[in-house]
């Protein structure tokens, strides 16, 4: 949709600027981070937080990953007790 509805793999130039493994490196200075996609996901593909998440392993950072099974975008799944504890847990890790 940022690039206008196109095949961010087909305009890897006009996609790049979007994505946050753009900004990305290993002397840069990365907040841990918390992933958690859902596996009922129908706007981001899946293979992307995989991405996001393997980049930031690679470089070193501080990173977390969940597939949250039942889950869609953003909202039916992440209110769960289950996902709620996820986040409190990996917070209390960290703070």
């Amino acid at each position: 949709m940022v690039i206008g509805g196109g095949d961010v793999l087909e305009h890897p130039d006009l996609s790049a600027p979007a994505s946050p493994m753009t900004y990305l490196s290993a002397d840069m200075p990365t907040p841990s981070t918390l992933i958690m996609h859902g596996g009922r996901d129908q706007l981001v593909p899946f293979n992307q937080s995989c991405r996001l998440y393997a980049t930031l392993k690679a470089l070193g950072k501080d990173v977390t990953f969940y597939k949250l099974d039942n889950a869609c975008h953003a909202c039916y799944g992440f209110r769960s007790a289950r996902a709620l504890r996820l986040v409190f847990d990996w917070l209390s890790d960290r703070l």
